[in-house]
C-alpha cells in the first residue's frame, strides 16, 4: 500500500484531534468545547488512515499522491485547506 492520502484539515491539541473540511470550520468546535487559544503549530491535517501532521509533511505527502503540484518558485511547501478543494 502507497502512502496514505491528505483526508482533511485537522487541529491537534493537548493529544486531541478535531478534524473538518478546513481549519475555519474547526476553530468555532473548538471554542464551543472551551478551548479558545489555538496556536497556528497545532494546526496540520490527518491522513486517510487517521495520523495527524503538519502542515509541511500535509504538503509533502498531497504532492506525492498527486492531490496537489509544486508550488512555483518563492511559494511555501506548507499545505493550506483551500489548496484540497
Amino acid at each position: 500500500m502507497g502512502t496514505p492520502r491528505i483526508k482533511e484539515a485537522a487541529i491537534c491539541r493537548g493529544g486531541k484531534v478535531w478534524t473538518g473540511h478546513r481549519h475555519g470550520d474547526i476553530i468555532p468546535k473548538m471554542v464551543k468545547e472551551g478551548e479558545h487559544r489555538i496556536m497556528a503549530q497545532e494546526q496540520g491535517f490527518v491522513t486517510e488512515d487517521g495520523r495527524f501532521v503538519n502542515r509541511a509533511e500535509a504538503f509533502e505527502i498531497a504532492l506525492v499522491s498527486g492531490q496537489v503540484k509544486e508550488p512555483g518558485p518563492g511559494k511555501q511547501r506548507s499545505l493550506l485547506s483551500e489548496d484540497l478543494y
